[in-house]
Order: structure tokens, then C-alpha cells, then sequence
């Protein structure tokens, strides 16, 4: 079942550096390895420019995305090897968002999440890349060990033998020994113990680590045997005996005297040996010698004078001991060290040994308060104390309950993952950048591709990664730039048709391109900075011409912008669309009788043009001629149905006529098409809260406040409605924020009336 070369020599250190996160490779010994894997994402890289260059570019795209996984791995496994567990884990989860076949890179982050203690992660990571591949080693050795970490003793079995059915490996099957013996079945554990002593010569190391997995599940006759024949084969190794103390200890009080012999014998091998003391004390205790038992915590407490438990045996001991006073110090500080750690299952019975020892001492209020909060910790935590050792001995071959601190011992040797570099820091800064330039190509190289393909959300993305990696490759900010003017996302085409511009301030298309991208993010003024110098060379575009217009006269250059729109109607006079914009743009400057004119010039071209009778009827609303507006607003709804400006517009005129009823049917239409539009939601609220619907207001007010919550109006209607039923304090705080915001902001009141 084991090949014979897996178990040559074995220390205890095998038990460190197998039973690591990733069974049979401790997260691929992360930076131990790191060199070696590095040729994968190289060799995938150089086959997509293979690719690239044939013409075959879906299989390029394809190599590129393999590239970038494995780039992305190796980088996410080096952070992880140094416990940046944040940025490993999201740079592992990009590795499997770009690939998502690489079960490596599943198995990969399913281990980060296990190092990070995050096991419901884990085991949601691990499933994913057992659903793609069933027989994959790395992933059932670490399924069994998440399902083993969860308690789920079956699962883990049932991964770790079809894992050691595949490939016989020293950890799994210890870690299925131990999965059996916590589902108390000794037989076959025992049957891979035999076999694990039968594949390597005699050895101590290995007689404590089967003696270990003995003693944690409660099998206790087993592990003294092989923790006495480990110290037959080294008398003074270190350590050993303490164990086999602590297994006579567990065995309850027929074995104190045996137990005490060995934890002696382990101090005078490992003088500053904890486990002795603390079990020597604890003996001594349970023998009700309470003097001893003192002595030996009050060394515990100086070799962890951090550890709450410490000073809580020591409370004991000195309680036991008539030391009343020394007891109460050292409970107090029991209970002060284990606040820091949270919730502590002694807290109950240290509150209760304090009471005991300041009633004897006669202060008996202050005894009170301490039985009093023990009482109430209780009835938090009812249930048995884990803490708890056994009092009794278990039979031969059954499992004795054990302490927590054992169970804890057992978990931290499975959990520890080896993390020494082969790499200098010198090597694995040269590695990281290697890999990062990488990066930026396969990312640059795969949103030229998807770019060409007219897929431009997905270029941009790409080409923003590739910056993020690389930041220096040539022509990157030109394709970026490019990508997302075209994706229509002008926000992030900003940043890099900027930079493109301050290198070749003379190249006309990135200038237009930046300055419709300042347009189109309302910030006009930059907009009219950049159209500026190329004004005469602006070629006869329309929609170019109307917003470089609309820029220059935003930012209160009215003439070079009335010149623009005066060029838009010289060379499409009978384009309907010319005098639509330009109609616009006197609405813009609140030139309502110019703008009339040229909307109805408008409807003299294309009768059925959208927007034309919404303009027209907005310009009504702006005049105050409601009836004239509600007669345009319903004709362009006639025309466009699904038009959401036009709708919630009529509803605020319809509100404004105090048809309360009509205006709520509106805007439930609104909200049923644009459900974050803020500014329904807040009409709607402060339309109900009219009705009396002080609850439903509320809730669309609410609504309001997060989806704009720069607003100062929407908290204002916010607290009006709290205050309407009695949520004054609610209330309060949303009138301070409403001043707050009117104070810093000088924002129109949407009693004027919004054109939304």
C-alpha cells in the first residue's frame, strides 16, 4: 500500500512539512517551487503569440488566458507563502475567473482559504474543481483534510482513500488513520500504522506521531505503548516522555504515579519543558496536594504570562491552598487575560472560585457580584465545560474524552504549512517582475485581440489589467484609450487619452476623443479646454459639434459655441437630428422661444422623431404652462411608450396639478423600468407621505437616501415621514444630515422643479 522510499528516516519534522495544506504538496511549496513553474505561463504565452501571429486568434486569446492563469497563480501561491492571505486569495480567484478549467488554480485558492482558516470557503473552492475533475490527487488529499478540519470524518475518509488509491503518500495516509480513528475504528488505522512501520526502519519519531494520533482520539492503551517504544529506541529524545505522562494522566488517577515518573524524566532531558510543569501541577492538584500544585503553576505562569488558563490553575491552586489573596490576583488576571481572547469557557467558574475566596475573605458584596456574573455567564454557556479533563480511566481500546488543548494541538500540526524560500530577496523581487511584465503583454496582447473583434467592454478591462502589470508597454494607452471611448465607458477612456494627449498634443482624433469623453462626464470645462485648439478643424460631424458646442458655452464661451451650432445647421439644415441638438442646447441656456423654434422645425422634418415633443413639453413645464406640457409629454409617450424621462417628467407635472393618484401610477411605471432612479423614488415617497402613507413613503425615502445620498431633499421628506409616526429620533438625525448637505451643497431645490 506505501512504497517504501516515502518513509526513510521520518522525523517528527515530516509530520510539519507533509501534513500540510495541500496533502501531497504544501501549496506547492509555494516559493520552493515557484522557479520551476514558472516555464508553464512562459510556454503558454509564447504559443499564443504563435497563434497571434498565424492569423488563429481565438486559440491566441485562449494560450493568452492560460498565460495569465498560471502568472496569476504563481503570484497569488508567493503571496500565500508569506500570509498575505487578502491579496493572494484574490489574486488566485482572477487566476480561475480567466481559466476556469485550471483545476490547479481551483486546488490552488481552495488552499488559500485552508491556510486562512477559512474552511467553508475551502471546501466550496475544492468541490468547484472536483466537479472538473473527480480523480484530481491534489484536490481530494485536501478535500479530506477540509472535511477532517470540519469534523466531517467520513467525507474526509471517503477523499483520502481514493486519494491513496491514485498514489500511496505518507501524510494521507496518516491523516486517514486519524479520520478512522475519530470514527472509532481502530482496525484499519491500525492496519496503515503496521504498514507505514513495515515500509521504513524502526524509528522514534515515528512511534510518537502514531502514539500522537492515538492519544488525541482516545485511544490511550494504544498510544502509551508507542510513546514507551519510542523512548526505547531514544531514551533521551526530547519531549517523548511528556507525552507518554500526559497519555498516564488521561488514563485517570491509577496512573498519576507513572504519569509523574515520566513528566520528571522529560525536565531533567528539556528543563523548560511546559507540558511537564503544567501536568505535574495538575496531578499534584488532583492528589490534593495543594502546595505542590502551586509551585509548579506559578512556574506555568512564568514561562506564559500570557495565558489565561495559566493563572486560572493557579488561582486553584493557591485557593486550595488557603492563599485566599494570592488566589484572587491571580483569578482577576485570568479573567483580564482571557477578555482579550473573547468568549473563555473558565470565565464562568474563575468568577465563582473569586466569589468563593473574597467571601472567605469577608468582602462579601463584592463576593456577591462574582456569583452573580458567574450565574449569567452560565446560563450563556450552558452545557459541559470543554475545558474538562477526565476524572476516570477509559477502557482498553475505547476513546477517552479529551481536552480541548489536545484537540487544538492535533489541528495546529495539521493546519502548519513550511513556507522556507529557495528565492533570495533579491530572486524573488527579479521573479515578480518577470512575471508582472508577463502579465501586462498577455493582457495587452489579449485585449488587442478581443478589441479586434469589436468586444470592446472585454479590451478595456484587458487593457486596464495590462496596466495594472505593466504599465510601460507601448501603445497601451492608445488601444486603452480607444477600447473604452467605443465600450462607451468615457470615465475610465479618460486617464489614458489624457496621458496619449501630453505625448502627441498635435494628433486631432485622441484630442476629440478626450474631449467628447470630458462631455460625456459633464465636465465641461475640461471638455471646452480640450476641443479649444482644434475648433476650426472640428470636421462637419453633428453630435462632435453639438458637444463641443454645449462644452464651450457650460463653461460661458456662448459665442465660440453659438458659432458650432450655427455650423451644425449650415450643413444639415434639413436633418431633423441637427435641429433637434441644436434646440437642446438653447434649452440648456434657458433660450426657450430659439429652442421652440427649432423643435418645431424638428417636427416639420420627421414628425415621429423621439425626444422632440418631450423637449417641447419640458420647455412648457419650465414656463409654467402645465396643460401645454402634460398635451407634449403624452405625445412623445404616444411615440415612445418605455420613455422613462418623459414618464417620470409627466408624473412630477401631474403632482404639481395635485392629480396625486395619476402621478403614483407613473412612477411605479418609472421604478418597475429603472428601479435605482433615485429621484422617483423620492416623488413617490413624498407622494404617499401626502396620501398619509407615512410606511410606504418611508421605504421609497429610504430607498432615495442610498441610492443618492448627497441629496439634502431626501432626508428632509425622510424625516417628516419618521416623525409622522413617532420615529423622532430617526427623525432628528435625518434633518441634522438634510442641513448638513444644505450647508455644503448649493443644489437646486426639486421644488423648482427637475428635468430629470
Amino acid at each position: 500500500m506505501f512504497r517504501t522510499r516515502i518513509f526513510m528516516q521520518p522525523g517528527l519534522w515530516i509530520a510539519c512539512c507533509l501534513l500540510s495544506a495541500s496533502g501531497t504538496q504544501a501549496q506547492d511549496r509555494a516559493k520552493a517551487k515557484v522557479a520551476t513553474e514558472a516555464n508553464s505561463p512562459e510556454q503558454a504565452f509564447q504559443s499564443a503569440q504563435t497563434f497571434q501571429i498565424a492569423g488563429d486568434y481565438e486559440r491566441a486569446a485562449e494560450a493568452y488566458r492560460e498565460a495569465v492563469s498560471g502568472a496569476l497563480r504563481q503570484l497569488g501561491n508567493l503571496r500565500v507563502s508569506h500570509k498575505e492571505y487578502t491579496e493572494g486569495i484574490e489574486l488566485l480567484a482572477r487566476a480561475v475567473q480567466i481559466a476556469p478549467t485550471r483545476v490547479a488554480a481551483r486546488v490552488d485558492l481552495a488552499i488559500a482559504h485552508f491556510e486562512n482558516r477559512d474552511f467553508d470557503k475551502a471546501k466550496s473552492a475544492i468541490e468547484a474543481a472536483l466537479q472538473r475533475d473527480p480523480e484530481n490527487l491534489r484536490a481530494l488529499n485536501l478535500a479530506g483534510k477540509i472535511h477532517f478540519m470540519k469534523g466531517d470524518f467520513s467525507a474526509a475518509a471517503k477523499h483520502l482513500e481514493s486519494a491513496l488509491r491514485q498514489q500511496p503518500d505518507f501524510d494521507t495516509g496518516y491523516l486517514l488513520a486519524l479520520a478512522d480513528l475519530e470514527l472509532k475504528n481502530p482496525v484499519p488505522a491500525g492496519v496503515i500504522f503496521d504498514e507505514m512501520q513495515a515500509s521504513s526502519p524502526p524509528s522514534a519519531s515515528m512511534h510518537v506521531l502514531i502514539g500522537l494520533a492515538y492519544r488525541e482520539t482516545g485511544y490511550l492503551d494504544q498510544a502509551a505503548i508507542h510513546f514507551a517504544k519510542a523512548i526505547q529506541l531514544e531514551p533521551q529524545k526530547s519531549r517523548v516522555h511528556s507525552s507518554l505522562g500526559l497519555t498516564f494522566f488521561l488514563q485517570g488517577p491509577q496512573s498519576y504515579a507513572k504519569a509523574r515518573e515520566q513528566l520528571m524524566a522529560e525536565l531533567s532531558i528539556t528543563p523548560d519543558d511546559f507540558t511537564s510543569r503544567y501536568y505535574l501541577g495538575m496531578i499534584a492538584a488532583k492528589e490534593q496536594k495543594s502546595t505542590e500544585s502551586e509551585k509548579w503553576f506559578e512556574q506555568v505562569v512564568a514561562a506564559r504570562p500570557e495565558d489565561p488558563d495559566a493563572y486560572f490553575r493557579l488561582g486553584q491552586a493557591s485557593f486550595d491552598a488557603g492563599h485566599l489573596e494570592k488566589a484572587v490576583a491571580a483569578l482577576q488576571k485570568a479573567l483580564a487575560l482571557a477578555a482579550r481572547e473573547g468568549d473563555h469557557p473558565d470565565v464562568a467558574d474563575a468568577h465563582e472560585l473569586v466569589g468563593k475566596a473574597l467571601e472567605k475573605l469577608g468582602r462579601h458584596k463584592e463576593a456577591d457580584s462574582e456569583f452573580v456574573l458567574a450565574k449569567q455567564l452560565r446560563s450563556q454557556h450552558a452545557g459541559p465545560d470543554s475545558r474538562q479533563l477526565p476524572e476516570t480511566s477509559s477502557a482498553a481500546g475505547e476513546a477517552a474524552p479529551m481536552t480541548r488543548s489536545g484537540q487544538q494541538e492535533l489541528r495546529s500540526l495539521l493546519l502548519r504549512a513550511p513556507h522556507a524560500s529557495e528565492l533570495s530577496g533579491g530572486r524573488e523581487a527579479e521573479f515578480v517582475k518577470r512575471v508582472s511584465a508577463l502579465l501586462g503583454e498577455a493582457y495587452h496582447n489579449l485585449g488587442v485581440i478581443d478589441a479586434r473583434a469589436s468586444r470592446y467592454p472585454n479590451a478595456e478591462d484587458e487593457f486596464a489589467e495590462a496596466a495594472r502589470w505593466n504599465p510601460r508597454i507601448e501603445s497601451l494607452d492608445r488601444n486603452w484609450g480607444l477600447a473604452a471611448f467605443r465600450a462607451e465607458r468615457y470615465e475610465h477612456a479618460i486617464g489614458p487619452l489624457d496621458r496619449l494627449l501630453r505625448q502627441t498634443p498635435k494628433d486631432v482624433n485622441v484630442r476629440q476623443m478626450l474631449g467628447l469623453s470630458y462631455y460625456m462626464t459633464d465636465q465641461f470645462t475640461k471638455s471646452a479646454e480640450t476641443f479649444r485648439p482644434i475648433l476650426n478643424e472640428l470636421p462637419d460631424n453633428p453630435g462632435l459639434l453639438y458637444a463641443a458646442g454645449v462644452a464651450l458655452v457650460r463653461s460661458g464661451d456662448s459665442d465660440a459655441g453659438g458659432r458650432l451650432f450655427s455650423r451644425m445647421l449650415e450643413h444639415g439644415a434639413n436633418t431633423p437630428e441637427v435641429h433637434l441638438m441644436v434646440g437642446q442646447a438653447h434649452y440648456g441656456q434657458s433660450q426657450y422661444p430659439e429652442a421652440i423654434l427649432e423643435f418645431q422645425r424638428v417636427l416639420e422634418l420627421n414628425s415621429n422623431l423621439p425626444e422632440t415633443h418631450y423637449f417641447i413639453g419640458m420647455v412648457y413645464f419650465k414656463q409654467g404652462k402645465l396643460d401645454q406640457a402634460v398635451e407634449e409629454l403624452n405625445a412623445e409617450l404616444s411615440l415612445n411608450p418605455r420613455s422613462v424621462p418623459a414618464m417620470y417628467q409627466l408624473a412630477y407635472v401631474r403632482l404639481e396639478q395635485r392629480q396625486t393618484e395619476e402621478a403614483i401610477r407613473l412612477l411605479d411605471t418609472v421604478l418597475a423600468a429603472k428601479p435605482a432612479y433615485g429621484d422617483a423614488h423620492y416623488q413617490l415617497g413624498k407622494a404617499l407621505l401626502d396620501k398619509g402613507d407615512a410606511n410606504g413613503a418611508i421605504q421609497h425615502l429610504e430607498t432615495a437616501t442610498q441610492l443618492q445620498p448627497a441629496q439634502s431633499y431626501d432626508y428632509y421628506q425622510l424625516s417628516l415621514a419618521y416623525r409622522r409616526i413617532g420615529r423622532v429620533e430617526e427623525a432628528n438625525k435625518a434633518l441634522r444630515t438634510y442641513q448638513e448637505l444644505k450647508e455644503k451643497n448649493s443644489r437646486k431645490s426639486p421644488s423648482d422643479g427637475p428635468s430629470k
